[in-house]
């Protein structure tokens, strides 16, 4: 079993007993970020050349899994560091010029954002972000949503167009820079102590050399480069939905002969009940481990694996819905009552709908990929 599997496994038994307090206050889990960064959490997708544990896609979506057992929020928010600590490290593989920043983030602990996210728009991709090339550097202006972790960061990784080329630029900027500002926006349904707040940039200027990467307009999704980024993305984010689904179901099995409606449920459909929320459960991990074993090596084809892990996304995360679900109904009206922690995690499942691209835009681009890649049978 990975070193970073361990870690989660570990860490989530201590964040669950803190996990009902930071979604009541929706104050962001600084004790939990401590403890991640002492265990070496935080590094594990790392090289072990650079000091990280060299924990493959695979045993990350693991660790995420285990993970968001204990924190859904915390695992959700850790999440879009990790990611970017993977796809970097697949760079420093390929030789990329990447060294030093991957040991900032090994031996100083620092934590990346990541933010894309922006309003719905019809037609290709255009982020109203804007990065304006000037004689002092790039002048950014926008606003982004959903930037997890706003009070950790110290690096976010963000996207913009450039106004001249039209070209999607991904850019870095560093906390307290002079424009960059957050709006603590966060107020939501779930996820709460993900502390997923809104970045502000107004004439934030950042240099040339803050510009990691250039995606042509129209559908970034086509580069290398971004691929990749998903590859890692979209399978780890899926897996904190599995461990929250695993959660629930562990909640319901405690909850049966304790419910307060359900006297007269025979035992006969409370079976049915517990198998229709077992096989969701075992639909949801069985395809994230196929898949993700497919993808867990840098890939040939990357066009392929962005298919598979747009899909591992969507079957996981709808299934680990339908598994918590089930265990809510298993468990009747006690899990309406904040005090039951299904409460909570049926309330943390909802986020699973809105992670990028989310149906039914993920469906276009698994069919489109298909429709031109017809004997294509992967």
């Amino acid at each position: 079993m990975s070193n970073a599997i361990i870690i989660a496994q570990a860490l989530a038994d201590e964040f669950r007993s803190r996990a009902a307090e930071y979604d009541r206050t929706g104050a962001f889990p600084v004790e939990n970020y401590a403890r991640m960064r002492q265990t070496g959490y935080l590094r594990a997708p790392a090289p072990a050349e650079l000091g990280g544990s060299a924990a493959s896609l695979l045993e990350m979506c693991r660790a995420q899994q285990a993970l968001a057992r204990g924190c859904g929020s915390t695992a959700l928010a850790v999440n879009m560091h990790l990611f970017q600590v993977g796809a970097i490290s697949d760079a420093w593989r390929k030789g990329q010029p990447v060294e030093t920043f991957l040991r900032r983030v090994v031996n100083d602990g620092l934590i990346l954002a990541s933010n894309g996210a922006e309003s719905i728009v019809v037609g290709k991709w255009a982020p109203s972000t804007t990065a304006k090339l000037t004689p002092t550097g790039y002048v950014v202006n926008g606003r982004k949503f959903f930037c997890s972790q706003a009070p950790a960061f110290d690096i976010v990784r963000f996207l913009a167009r450039d106004v001249d080329s039209d070209e999607l630029l991904l850019i870095s900027a560093e906390r307290g820079a002079p424009g960059l500002s957050i709006d603590e926006t966060w107020d939501t349904t779930g996820m709460r102590a993900s502390a997923s707040h809104d970045l502000v940039f107004t004439n934030l200027v950042v240099s040339e050399r803050a510009v990691s990467a250039r995606w042509p307009a129209g559908e970034p999704l086509r580069t290398p480069g971004l691929m990749n980024v998903y590859r890692w993305f979209l399978p780890m984010i899926a897996s904190v939905y599995l461990g929250i689904a695993e959660e629930a179901r562990d909640e319901a099995h405690c909850a049966l002969g304790k419910g307060i409606n359900s006297a007269q449920r025979d035992e006969a459909l409370t079976d049915m009940m517990l198998g229709e929320m077992t096989t969701a459960l075992l639909t949801a991990r069985s395809v994230r481990d196929q898949l993700v074993a497919e993808i867990n090596e840098f890939p040939q084809d990357l066009d392929a694996a962005l298919s598979k892990a747009i899909a591992v996304k969507e079957i996981v995360i709808s299934h680990s819905m339908a598994a918590v679900d089930k265990a809510v109904e298993i468990a009747g009206g006690r899990s309406y009552f904040r005090k039951s922690p299904l409460e909570r995690l049926a309330r943390d499942a909802r986020a699973g709908r809105f992670h990028p691209p989310s149906a039914p835009i993920s469906y276009q681009i698994i069919g489109r990929r298909s429709r031109e890649r017809p004997d294509d049978k992967t």
